[in-house]
C-alpha cells in the first residue's frame, strides 16, 4: 500500500462524537497539551515482516511525512505500529476530533500544526472538506486557503460528526 492511500482512512466512515475510541481520546489529549505521545509510551515498534495492520494503514497516519498525529518522530509506514493504531471507520475522523478541540478550547489550530499543503490530492482538498469556508478561511486551522490546499485533518463533505 503506497502512502498517499492513508489518506483514504481520514475520509471515510460514518462516526460521530459518541464513538471515540480510546487513540481519539489520545489525541484529543495531545491537541491540548501540545505534546505528542513518545514512542516508548505509545509501544512504538517496527516490525520485520509486512502486517495488516500497520501505520500506512491508521487514520493517524501522514503517510508523505512519515508522521503520525499522536506518536512523536518519524514512523515507518508499512512496519510500524503503536497502540494507538485505528484503522479507517474506527472511533472519529481526526478531523472531527480537531472540532471538537476546537470547540472546547475556543482556539484553532497555528497553521503549522494543520500539517498543510499547497496541493491536494484530487477528491481531498480543502474545496471537498466540510470545515472550509469559501471566502479562503477554515474552521479548525489559522491563516488563508485555497481550495486547491489540503491539510493533515481533511473531513470530507457528508462524513464524520455534524457540524
Amino acid at each position: 500500500m503506497r502512502a498517499k492511500e492513508s489518506a483514504s482512512a481520514k475520509a471515510k466512515g460514518s462516526q460521530d462524537e459518541y464513538d471515540m475510541s480510546p487513540p481519539d481520546a489520545a489525541l484529543l489529549r495531545v491537541l491540548y497539551e501540545k505534546v505528542k505521545i513518545p514512542k516508548g509510551k505509545a509501544n512504538y515498534e517496527v516490525r520485520n515482516t509486512r502486517q495488516r495492520a500497520s501505520c500506512v494503514k491508521c487514520k493517524f497516519n501522514l503517510g508523505d511525512e512519515r508522521k503520525c498525529h499522536v506518536v512523536r518522530g518519524k514512523v515507518n509506514n508499512e512496519k510500524g505500529i503503536s497502540k494507538f493504531f485505528s484503522p479507517k471507520g474506527d472511533g472519529m475522523l481526526p478531523g472531527d476530533v480537531v472540532w471538537l478541540y476546537v470547540k472546547g478550547s475556543g482556539k484553532k489550530l497555528k497553521y503549522r500544526e494543520g500539517h498543510v499543503i499547497k496541493k491536494g490530492a484530487p477528491g481531498f482538498r480543502c474545496e471537498d472538506c466540510k470545515y472550509y469556508l469559501y471566502h479562503g478561511k477554515c474552521l479548525l486551522i489559522e491563516g488563508k486557503f485555497k481550495p486547491k490546499m489540503s491539510c493533515g485533518y481533511i473531513v470530507k463533505i457528508g462524513q464524520g460528526i455534524e457540524v
